[in-house]
């Protein structure tokens, strides 16, 4: 199959081939380093908060410890609970909330601890002194209040909301008086932000709803994800990357600043796009410039071959282009005057010397048939076989009108059949029978042209060195169409049950067959050559034994 993808097309795909393999590896290359930014940031955004996340679990396990301790195990506690409704217990309420005032001091994420006697009506409050709560500590007091007297406590710690602040609580209760500890979330993300120094920001949320930060995330546009365990990932289009751990039953996030704090980032997340662009840009200038010194001086090129194609030797192609393509172009114009100068006599010429060579094979081969017909024919005469002479002279008369009257070099294929008969039937007349052809042909290849005498001279061939055996002598040539790889062939075999050709002879045959001079005659050799001048490369023959002498002839048609 030809090629039918012009030069210049194949340039230009190598050329967007070679961008677009750039492309490729440098968007890997650059997605690779972008990657390994992502997670080094990543790695130092989960270092930062696994900081502050060990520090708050600490502080939470402390006043869970702290609580657990003053309900169960402090002596204060158990004389407030046996002196209640005493007035002499007041002391030992001082002494409560002295202990809630110094641990505040060391857990500085405590919002306050709280002391409600449900039974008496007793209430007490320490406060963070840090955080001026204000009248948000009535509010606080009130609320828990309520909620201890009306509701059921949850166990372990829990989000309550009072107002618009969400806490963290862990209530204990023992004989109807309750210890609560609650850590104010959206302080604690500030004392996060202040003691840390985090450019970004903490957020305290679990699946339903946030509790810290909440305008900024709203403000922000961040999606928060409280199903993701991966290491890191990004939000409102990579603005904003986030890194959480989970905290009982939430998760606390550090929210960072990812694609606009760094102006090296953007270059490098757009990068990849820009070269991509820019490649383009050159890939058109390339093709402006290849397109005046090399495609159109290659087009010019071949619309002139295509024009000699059709037979026109006047045209000339205009120089134009660089250097190197102006001397291509006055080789090729040089080129074309000399031919239209010679005219092609090379060709006529060979021409000639093909045809005279066709003819001499053909004279060459015609007295060696009939030497070998006239000798038979003197034997019977010598025998005075009179009847076989008559058959004889009817069949030899065919033969040598359809030698003699061949002005043709080529025939159909059917007519050298009929004429192998006659050859047969000629034979049959001199030796009583001793020879038998048997011929089958495809409609295919009934009709296509072969030399004059060919098949026949192979048929004497066999005839010659068969005919030596006991018995009859079994001809017989199958001629079929066939069709391989697209292309149509005529394979014709030639096979008689002789005694087949001598190894030596076989050798000869079928490796040098056009070297050998000294072959016995020199019908075999002369019929491939015919075959071989008219059909060329197109034409193949092997010879072998299989059960006697057999010849194949392949010709594509």
């Amino acid at each position: 199959m030809k090629d039918k993808i012009l030069l210049k097309h194949k340039i230009l795909f190598s050329i967007f081939g070679v961008i677009i393999l750039f492309s490729l590896v440098f968007g890997t290359g650059m997605r690779m380093a972008i990657k390994q930014i992502e997670q080094q940031i990543a790695k130092s955004n989960n270092a930062s908060l696994q900081v502050y996340y060990n520090t708050l679990q600490s502080e939470i396990e402390r006043s869970e410890v702290f609580i657990t301790n003053t309900v169960y195990h402090n002596d204060a506690f158990d004389q407030f609970l046996a002196l209640r409704g005493d007035p002499g217990r007041s002391p030992f309420v001082g002494e409560i909330m002295d202990r809630f005032s110094e641990e505040l001091k060391d857990n500085q994420d405590v919002a306050a601890y709280l002391l409600y006697d449900t039974g008496t009506g007793v209430r007490g409050s320490v406060f963070n002194s840090i955080v001026g709560y204000g009248s948000v500590k009535e509010e606080i007091t009130d609320s828990f209040g309520t909620f201890l007297e009306e509701e059921e406590v949850p166990l372990g710690w829990f989000i309550k909301r009072i107002g618009s602040r969400s806490f963290l609580c862990r209530v204990m209760e023992r004989d109807n008086t309750f210890v609560v500890g609650i850590y104010d979330l959206p302080q604690a993300s500030k004392n996060a932000k202040l003691f840390y120094s985090y450019e970004g920001e903490i957020v305290f949320f679990n699946n339903q709803e946030i509790f810290s930060n909440e305008d900024f995330v709203q403000k922000n546009g961040i999606y928060l994800n409280y199903l993701d365990d991966s290491d890191y990932y990004f939000s409102n289009s990579k603005n904003y990357m986030v890194v959480q751990k989970q905290l009982i039953h939430f998760k606390v996030a550090l929210i960072s600043e990812f694609y606009n704090s760094s102006v090296v980032l953007k270059f490098l997340y757009m990068s990849p796009y820009l070269y991509i662009a820019l490649g383009f840009v050159t890939v058109w200038i390339l093709i402006g410039y290849l397109k005046s010194i090399l495609f159109r001086p290659m087009d010019s090129l071949v619309q002139a071959m295509q024009k000699i194609e059709e037979g026109d030797l006047n045209v000339r192609v205009e120089e134009q282009g660089g250097r190197e393509f102006q001397k291509v172009q006055q080789a090729f114009n040089h080129m074309i005057s000399e031919i239209t100068t010679l005219k092609i006599k090379s060709y006529e010429q060979q021409i000639a010397r093909e045809k005279a060579q066709l003819y001499a094979l053909k004279m060459q081969i015609r007295p060696h048939f009939f030497l070998n017909c006239l000798k038979s024919i003197f034997g019977l005469a010598q025998s005075e076989k009179i009847g076989q002479i008559q058959k004889a002279v009817v069949y030899l008369g065919t033969h040598l009108r359809y030698v003699f009257d061949q002005q043709s070099d080529l025939i159909p294929l059917e007519k050298e059949m009929q004429m192998c008969e006659n050859y047969i039937e000629l034979h049959r007349s001199i030796e009583s029978g001793r020879a038998e052809i048997h011929i089958s042909m495809d409609e295919g290849v009934r009709m296509m042209k072969v030399p004059p005498v060919s098949c026949l001279t192979l048929i004497e061939n066999c005839m010659k060195h068969g005919m030596a055996q006991d018995g009859t002598l079994q001809i017989r040539i199958d001629a079929r169409s066939l069709e391989m790889d697209g292309r149509h062939l005529a394979d014709i075999v030639i096979r008689d049950n002789g005694p087949g050709f001598p190894e030596e002879l076989l050798s000869e045959l079928n490796h040098h067959l056009d070297e050998t001079a000294a072959l016995t005659g020199v019908g075999i050799r002369n019929v491939i050559q015919r075959f071989r001048l008219i059909y060329g490369e197109d034409f193949a023959v092997q010879f072998s034994n299989q059960g006697g002498a057999k010849i194949n002839l392949m010709i594509q048609i």
